[in-house]
Parts: structure tokens; C-alpha cells; sequence
């Protein structure tokens, strides 16, 4: 899929592809682990569309989960996993991932 036009209409089917939009979201691995699961969730709930910083996202997933050293670790493995959408030292969730999760709620 070197095509961008390619990638952008398959990115568009997951929307209305319930089996293909449960396999991107479990391919990232965000829904591999509870607390992937949770900290993921707790962004989710706390940033809606808005902008963050890493430390926005870690001190959301800490008043989730209860524990700051644990949310530092889910923040850096949801970024390892790319599920942050970039904007200089501001974050976003990544806008598909977001769709996959809505669709498999």
C-alpha cells in the first residue's frame, strides 16, 4: 500500500467495516494489555478532541489507575505504539484508532 490515496480510502473503510476496524485497533496493541486498556480509555474520556502534553496524558491515566509511575509507563509504550497524532510538543489521539474504538465500545 505505497499509494497515500490507497491508504486514505482503506483509513475510510474501517468506519464502516466493523471486523476490519476491530483489527486495526487490536494491531496496535492498545487493547493487548488492561492497563493499555485503561490508560487508552482515560485519554479518551479526559482529552476528547482537544491538544495535550505528555505530561497532561500521564497525570489523566495516574487519576485513572492510581498510580503516577504505572500511567508514565502506559503514556511512553501508547507513544512507542503511535497512537498520538503529533503537532510540535502537542499531542492528539490518533484520529482512526479513535473511530476503531468508538465502532468496537
Amino acid at each position: 500500500m505505497g499509494d497515500p490515496d490507497e491508504v486514505l480510502r482503506h483509513l475510510a473503510g474501517l468506519r464502516a467495516d466493523r471486523a476490519q476496524a476491530r483489527a486495526f485497533a487490536e494491531a496496535t496493541g492498545v487493547y493487548a494489555d488492561q492497563l493499555l486498556a485503561a490508560g487508552y480509555q482515560a485519554l479518551t474520556d479526559e482529552f476528547k478532541d482537544d491538544l495535550f502534553d505528555l505530561e497532561g496524558a500521564v497525570t489523566a491515566v495516574a487519576l485513572k489507575i492510581d498510580d503516577e509511575d504505572e500511567a508514565r509507563w502506559i503514556v511512553d509504550f501508547l507513544d512507542a505504539l503511535q497512537v498520538f497524532d503529533r503537532e510540535d510538543a502537542q499531542l492528539r489521539l490518533e484520529s482512526v484508532l479513535r473511530e476503531c474504538v468508538a465502532l468496537n465500545g
